[in-house]
């Protein structure tokens, strides 16, 4: 049977709400846009469930009894049944020095694959009155497919100009990524300059902020680190200062017109960084801290102004959140149309208007700004996935820095999602069965959704924004609204078994083969098998060197069987034509360089690459090089 590529699908989507309400003042819209948002994602949930006919639509209790499937094993190291698991081999993935090649975008797989997703985005989204704007970057090439439809004042049935790849969306969320990449900057310009003390995302938030403090019980608030406000692990509740509700009472559906439900909020343009830090210190934290990941806007808003107060202390200049990141990183990135806080006068003319109830206009407190206060476009959320997160040679941030940064944190227990900094990433199996986290940030308001993903082992990211064209009497009797989340599922469903393939292709033509040296006494020989490459046969003047991998491992921990009989499998690594070999059906990760020869080559260092025109076969224990025949 054909295996089936998939992305673990939910339906909860952050930061979504249910609102209606026409468009009033800014400090009435402010305190009413996030009435909804605490609640949303757990009733977006169930309603996906329950619509997929997971629980009954009419809640019953029911005795919680042992799946059919679960075999009385907690660990199965062998005999599950899973088609994956029956499948198992710890496939590895492409190697990084392949990522940027050109040839990846020009194979028939991927090209098929672009046509079929325009074909798919053509037929899904001109259902909606949305303006969209959607971009595929690969580290090959950058921008590699982008859609654009819509109108830019959505408002206004007398407007015809047409988004396209510089109209400006309202991002919400999405400003989450930037203010983690902001601590990571600075701790990387810290570094450079040998600055003291550097930051890191261990950094303790105390000592970069000293008067954050919360109430005497919780002693444990003190080890708050940067990155666990950075990945929702800080125990601080969602928000401080809104969402204050008066009386259930007040609470109706449709909402009654001008009506507030909640109490004046306590945060305002005028509010202070100390203000805030007081209002944060008289609440609760919600779990101890590092427990378990908690979504704390409250946390990401303390993540910027620390990286405020170092950056001043770094620089000896003062500026405030949304400057800072201009210099940091809009401009040097290129990123003209991305701002933080009032929309310039030079951009106003780029700014998408949804039909229905938006927030285009409300700036934010200066305080609230890095949980979800930019504005950016798919060109510009573009040069960050093209120029940060895929190159090979990434700007403003070293790659182990980028490489702490795309990882999970946290592993929910539905065993498909998990949680990163700040990433909310879905597991996604490839063809050759090999399990991989695709990264994803959402940032969603009723009127103004969006994402942007990265498939990092793969090379490529989607950035899917939408404003929203249906009004709320429209949305309120169902009208259609484009779900970047689910376009996005759709594209990495297509794109990333054809990108896969198009790896796989290059592997093959590339090492496939027999090498010999010139007097053919010494070989190797490179096969495709099982979706690994694999050194099937090496011979070293008439001596099998794998029957010598196994004596070596013999001499180590005693006879076994034959561990390299079957062949070694290579694994990529970050140097150019550089393998490392292991046991075809294990994850090997111990192994690696354990034994050296006398000058330090490791025994499972095997180099493959093109010397004067040819693919050359490079291994200390040879006399020469064996070249490609």
């Amino acid at each position: 049977m054909e295996p089936k590529y998939f992305v673990a699908q939910l339906a909860a989507r952050e930061d979504s709400e249910i609102h209606w309400r026409k468009k009033r003042k800014s400090n009435l819209m402010f305190n009413a846009c996030w009435t909804i948002v605490g609640f949303s994602a757990g009733i977006l949930l169930t309603v996906y469930i329950t619509k997929a006919g997971v629980l009954p639509a009419e809640p019953t209790l029911i005795k919680r009894e042992v799946s059919p499937n679960y075999e009385g094993k907690t660990i199965l190291a062998s005999g599950n049944p899973s088609a994956a698991n029956s499948q198992r081999k710890c496939a590895p993935p492409p190697p990084q020095f392949l990522l940027s090649d050109p040839r990846i975008m020009e194979h028939d797989a991927v090209k098929q694959a672009l046509a079929k997703i325009d074909s798919m985005l053509k037929s899904t989204v001109n259902t909606t009155k949305d303006a969209v704007s959607l971009s595929i970057v690969h580290a090959s090439k950058g921008k590699a497919y982008e859609f654009h439809k819509g109108r830019k004042r959505l408002n206004d049935s007398a407007s015809s100009e047409i988004v396209n790849g510089d109209s400006i969306h309202r991002i919400l969320s999405v400003t989450k990524l930037f203010t983690v990449l902001e601590a990571l900057v600075l701790g990387r310009q810290a570094q450079i300059k040998r600055f003291v003390p550097e930051l890191t995302l261990e950094s303790r938030l105390q000592d970069v902020l000293p008067e954050f403090k919360l109430g005497s019980p919780f002693k444990d608030a003190s080890d708050i680190t940067l990155g666990e406000l950075g990945g929702h692990r800080s125990g601080l509740s969602r928000e401080v200062g809104k969402m204050i509700l008066t009386s259930f009472s007040d609470v109706t559906w449709p909402p009654t017109p001008g009506q507030n439900v909640l109490a004046q909020e306590e945060i305002n343009n005028g509010t202070s960084i100390q203000d805030y830090l007081n209002i944060i210190s008289k609440r609760d934290l919600v779990w101890q801290v590092g427990e378990t990941p908690s979504y704390s806007n409250t946390g990401f808003n303390l993540l910027g102004l620390a990286t405020e107060r170092y950056r001043e202390k770094l620089t000896k200049q003062r500026k405030r959140w949304d400057e800072m990141m201009k210099d940091d990183i809009f401009n040097p990135l290129g990123m003209d149309h991305t701002f933080a806080g009032p929309i310039p006068k030079h951009l106003r003319k780029d700014i998408i208007v949804p039909n229905a109830s938006n927030i285009v206009d409300l700036v934010l407190p200066h305080v609230t700004d890095p949980a979800a206060g930019m504005f950016s476009t798919s060109n510009d959320l573009s040069k960050l996935l093209q120029k940060v997160l895929l190159s090979s040679d990434p700007l403003l941030i070293s790659n182990s820095q980028r490489h702490t940064w795309l990882k999970s944190i946290h592993q929910n227990t539905d065993g498909m999602t998990s949680v990163g900094i700040p990433w909310e990433s879905y597991r996604a199996m490839m063809p050759d069965y090999g399990t991989y986290n695709i990264h994803f940030k959402l940032g969603s308001h009723p009127a103004h959704q969006n994402q942007i993903s990265v498939f990092p082992e793969f090379g490529y990211g989607v950035v899917a924004l939408v404003s929203v064209g249906a009004t709320d009497e429209e949305l309120a009797k169902g009208a259609a609204k484009t779900d970047p989340l689910a376009i996005s599922f759709d594209i990495h469903n297509t794109l990333a078994p054809a990108i896969w393939k198009a790896y796989n292709s290059i592997l093959v033509s590339d090492y496939v083969g027999t090498y010999k040296s010139g007097n053919g006494v010494d070989i190797a020989r490179i096969v495709w098998e099982n979706d690994l490459l694999v050194i099937k046969e090496l011979k070293i003047q008439g001596v099998d060197m794998l029957l010598k991998a196994d004596h070596l491992l013999w001499s180590l921990g005693g006879p076994q069987f034959k561990v390299f009989e079957g062949g070694i499998k290579l694994t990529g690594t970050g140097y150019p034509g550089q393998f490392r070999g292991a046991a075809p059906n294990i994850c090997a990760w111990d192994n690696f360089d354990i034994v050296t020869t006398k000058t330090g080559w490791g025994v499972d260092l095997f180099v493959i690459k093109k010397l004067n025109g040819k693919m050359t076969f490079l291994y200390e224990p040879l006399k020469g090089e064996l070249v490609k025949q």
